[in-house]
């Protein structure tokens, strides 16, 4: 089954870690953004008691700086660091080639981006440069890329990326209804039956009543669709 990472966005440390606390042994992963700069990167490690982390800095910068970064970063023990694909191959090379027992997750296009903003960026429409940085993270030996779900059907027609791990934000349940501030998103069981192997998933989980229990509804979704994390 797919595993969920729980992004503990715009929290307090103290909150974060009481949020962990409560899904500790429900399987779920956490992911660090915010945190990794208040209270800083040593949050990862207290994470880590309740489940694996992984750290998303999204580092974009020369191979030298971004290897050096993400060396440090792992010495905190986080299952996956996220480094921007944009940064081409010889700066994910360099993540790789620091990231010790940790796995380099390369983000494609953000999954608030729609079509008109990523032509507008990357001049190329969204499943081209989603492709473009697919086929960048294989060349650099990158272990997984973060997309979203609406591009993993259309990646999985080409072999030569069957190997990455498939990370997809923009993910809501079923059974949570709410306002949307990501253009491209969909349920846990379709990303799953479109090849994800980790749904990131945020509010529907942090702000619940019940947030083991959000997890629980959300996980029998996933088990509806099958699928394996790696």
């Amino acid at each position: 089954m797919a595993d969920i990472i729980v992004a503990l966005d715009d929290l307090t440390a103290e909150k974060a870690l009481a949020l962990a606390e409560k899904l500790s042994g429900t399987g779920v992963l956490f992911k660090a953004n915010d945190l990794l700069d208040d209270p800083g990167p040593n949050i990862i490690e207290e994470l880590s008691v309740f489940g694996g982390v992984m750290a998303d800095p999204k580092f974009h910068d020369i191979p030298n700086t971004v290897g050096n970064r993400v060396k440090k970063m792992a010495n905190y023990g986080p299952r996956f660091i996220t480094v921007h694909a944009s940064g081409r191959i010889p700066m994910m090379r360099a993540a790789v080639e620091k990231c010790g027992d940790s796995r380099i997750l390369a983000v494609t296009v953000l999954t608030s981006l729609g079509e008109d903003e990523c032509q507008l960026t990357f001049g190329a429409p969204v499943k081209a440069k989603v492709l473009q940085f697919a086929r960048d993270a294989v060349l650099a030996g990158v272990h997984g890329i973060v997309c979203s779900p609406k591009e993993l059907e259309f990646l999985s027609g080409f072999p030569e990326l069957a190997g990455l791990i498939k990370v997809t934000p923009g993910i809501r349940p079923v059974w949570h209804l709410g306002t949307e501030d990501q253009a491209r998103v969909t349920t846990p069981a379709d990303a799953v039956k479109m090849g994800a192997n980790y749904l990131v998933i945020g509010r529907p989980i942090v702000k619940a009543e019940d947030p083991a229990e959000a997890v629980r509804k959300t996980q029998e979704e996933i088990s509806v669709a099958g699928g394996n994390a790696v």
